[in-house]
């Protein structure tokens, strides 16, 4: 295969040259361009396989480059390059359907997963035999005015009564038969389930063009919709009930292996029974609501009426006391060990479902809610972070997520009881807190805060620790400050209280005073003088 690198920076080309092994990605030929004049001189002489190409350059753009290589029907990889992360650029790269999208400086791993990618998608192009038609039927414009029918049709934005389906029918004048039954084909990619290389847009992209690849002897692109909610990536397929209903689950399973070799992503195919066009919106919730509590039968084909066969003829109960005593022990490794084979055991003999694995959530916390509550920490400072919330958020999503939340919990929790019984290291964090925001009203409450304790606990802790109380310490960092301030800058008494945390300059000469036996003036004149 025979790959163009475009950049107008000389050492970049170069340097992009030199550490890729090209051959481990079946690139025999490597040209260079400068600028999109000679790109596209070279691509008349000999059309590459693969462009790699920066979009900022002086004398054309990225963006110009690939929009004259795809009318030319050119349907070969192409990767950006850009110093400047930029969503109009990604957004017109991803319409023009660009590979990948990479941000300078170049990562060898990131360009290396990129190239990987690209070639994979060369490679199931040619499988395919559509190589130089690919993406024709996505683009036409009858399809764009057909799905954005069925996307409303499917939301219900469209009332779901037939007379006012075939009015817009009629309206649009799209090919559709409101007397027809469909079968609804619901294809489902969670987030957790792909590669995290993949850009979320560019993602949702390829796997709308795989499905369509695959569907598009039976199913017209039109009738294939991609959507998104929360983390979960989906693709409705409207198929008519003359549409060999074996054929299409012969498809389905298609996906579902092409995904996972090409795509590396674990995709599940759900299917209705044929209904009138005015039930399909109902139908797309049903199939939701279904991949939603689908736990553990992904990659799969589901038949309409095969419920999933949880056994739920006993119920799990987590062993509380087991898993009070490895966190009492500080054993975070046999922790989230023992989850994951308990998971496994429970996937395996087909009794896990989002009802159990949300008892085993709520007994989890509550193991690790008492044991917080036992050392003074406070567990909704604890978890307040951005990264803990989510991983809350998403912990019943699926096994895997469920293990990132329970992993990322055990680490936390131990790790502050820890920090907690080796007092030395608490009342050392309280101390930095103070002298980094001593300038703020700062109370007793925020310092224990910012370790996670409770007020009156740090209290005890911190006063066994160094002799002084909260405010005491808080006040002495002050007045250091302050001494300071006033010896090597010409600010008024007023300006130096307020700029080390006094509310007034009555208070802050008061404790000056009881600190260091002068008024804040007196040292001033004394000391200064002394210099």
């Amino acid at each position: 295969m025979r790959c163009m690198l475009i950049d107008d920076d000389i050492p970049t080309v170069e340097a992009l040259r030199r550490i890729v092994n090209w051959e481990e990605f079946g690139i025999t030929e490597v040209q260079a361009a400068h600028n999109i004049q000679d790109a596209k001189q070279l691509f008349g002489q000999a059309e590459p396989d693969l462009i790699i190409c920066d979009i900022e350059m002086p004398r054309g753009s990225g963006i110009d480059m690939i929009q004259w290589a795809r009318d030319r029907q050119y349907e070969g990889g192409f990767i950006f390059l850009t110093c400047h992360e930029s969503f109009s650029f990604a957004s017109k790269a991803i319409s023009y359907d660009a590979d990948s999208y990479l941000v300078k400086p170049l990562d060898k791993q990131e360009l290396e997963a990129a190239l990987r990618k690209s070639m994979d998608t060369l490679k199931n192009k040619i499988m395919m035999g559509e190589y130089s038609k690919m993406g024709q039927a996505w683009l036409k414009n009858q399809d764009l005015l057909e799905r954005s029918f069925w996307s409303e049709v499917l939301t219900a934005a469209i009332s779901p009564r037939i007379q006012l389906i075939q009015s817009e029918v009629q309206k649009r004048e799209l090919p559709v038969s409101v007397q027809a039954d469909y079968r609804l084909l619901l294809i489902s990619v969670p987030r957790s389930q792909i590669e995290r290389e993949w850009d979320e847009s560019i993602f949702h992209y390829a796997l709308s063009n795989l499905v369509s690849e695959i569907l598009s002897s039976q199913v017209s692109g039109g009738r294939i919709i991609a959507y998104q909610v929360d983390k979960v990536f989906y693709n409705a397929v409207l198929a008519e009930s003359r549409v060999d209903r074996k054929w299409l689950e012969a498809s389905a399973g298609e996906i579902i292996r092409l995904s996972r070799h090409y795509l590396k992503c674990t995709a599940t195919c759900y299917f209705s029974e044929g209904a009138a066009i005015s039930g399909l919106s109902q139908l797309k919730a049903e199939l939701e609501q279904a991949d939603e509590s689908n736990l553990i039968f992904r990659g799969r084909v589901h038949l309409p009426n095969e419920p999933f066969h949880v056994d739920l003829t006993e119920r799990y109960t987590l062993d509380t006391e087991l898993f009070t005593l490895l966190f009492v022990q500080k054993e975070k490794a046999q922790i989230v060990n023992r989850l994951k084979k308990e998971l496994e055991l429970l996937t395996s003999r087909n009794k896990l479902d989002s009802a159990t694995l949300h008892a085993i959530r709520e007994d989890l916390l509550q193991v690790v809610y008492s044991l917080l509550s036992r050392h003074h920490i406070q567990a909704h400072r604890l978890f307040a972070d951005e990264l803990s919330q989510q991983l809350a958020q998403d912990a019943e999503s699926s096994v895997f997520d469920f293990m990132k939340w329970a992993q990322a919990l055990t680490e936390k929790t131990v790790d502050s009881i820890r920090e907690v019984l080796q007092s030395e290291g608490v009342v050392e964090r309280a101390k930095r807190f103070i002298q980094d925001h001593y300038t703020q009203d700062l109370s007793r409450e925020d310092v224990a805060a910012s370790v996670y304790l409770t007020a009156d606990y740090l209290a005890k802790v911190f006063k066994n620790g160094t002799g002084q109380t909260v405010k005491e310490y808080l006040n002495d960092c002050r007045i250091r400050a302050a001494k300071q301030m006033l010896l090597e800058s010409t600010a008024s008494i007023g300006e130096i209280a307020m700029d080390t945390g006094f509310d007034t300059i009555s208070y802050f000469s008061t404790v000056f005073k009881k600190w260091t036996g002068e008024t804040p003036a007196a040292y001033r004149a004394k000391h200064k003088a002394a210099l």
